[in-house]
């Protein structure tokens, strides 16, 4: 008598979803409906904080200068050009001879 194998009417039915599946699926839902309630100030922290905050003073010569009170955050930058624009290929220069083994 054999055993094991694929057996009719076994497994999950097609197109069904895991429960695990199922409850990671409401939490983005959740989470992607809270932060649409809050995008407008989001995404403007965001910028901000890829700007950077400074004030315009004048030195004791009389040119005007910027002085930041908090420096740019060149990843949130990043990040906001990578969804805007979509992100850069990235390329790898080999400079030296590289050998591959394979084990079959």
């Amino acid at each position: 008598m054999a055993r094991g194998g694929k057996r009719p009417g076994a497994g999950r039915r097609k197109g069904s979803k895991a429960s695990h599946t199922l409850s990671a699926e409401k939490a983005r839902e959740y989470l992607i409906s809270e932060v649409i309630k809050d995008l407008e100030p989001i995404v403007t922290a965001q910028k901000e904080a890829a700007r950077g905050m400074w004030v315009e003073e004048t030195d004791i010569h009389g040119n005007r200068i910027r002085v930041y009170k908090l420096k740019p955050d060149l990843k949130t930058g990043e990040y906001l050009l990578n969804q805007t624009v979509g992100k850069p290929k990235e390329t790898m220069a080999v400079t030296e001879d590289v050998v591959i083994k394979i084990d079959v």
